[in-house]
């Protein structure tokens, strides 16, 4: 390999391993960023399913066996 090759091979090298850096920092944040919203789905499931529980406990009970 001529000394020319091995400036552009390290030049490659470099800008690929840069480039990864980069992928790897924004595929966390990326999972960060999944994980909490997945935290706030739950949590909005359930705040949801409380706020119903409770709105059906005013109303009247009926004899046939739906409210």
């Amino acid at each position: 390999m001529s000394p020319s090759d091995h400036v552009v091979l390290r030049g490659v090298i470099d800008e690929v391993a840069h480039a990864l850096q980069i992928a790897i920092g924004l595929a966390t944040r990326l999972r960060r960023n999944s994980q909490d919203t997945v935290d706030d789905a739950v949590a909005l499931e359930a705040a949801i399913g409380r706020a119903v529980a409770a709105l059906k406990r005013l109303q009247p009970s009926t004899r046939g066996g739906r409210r």
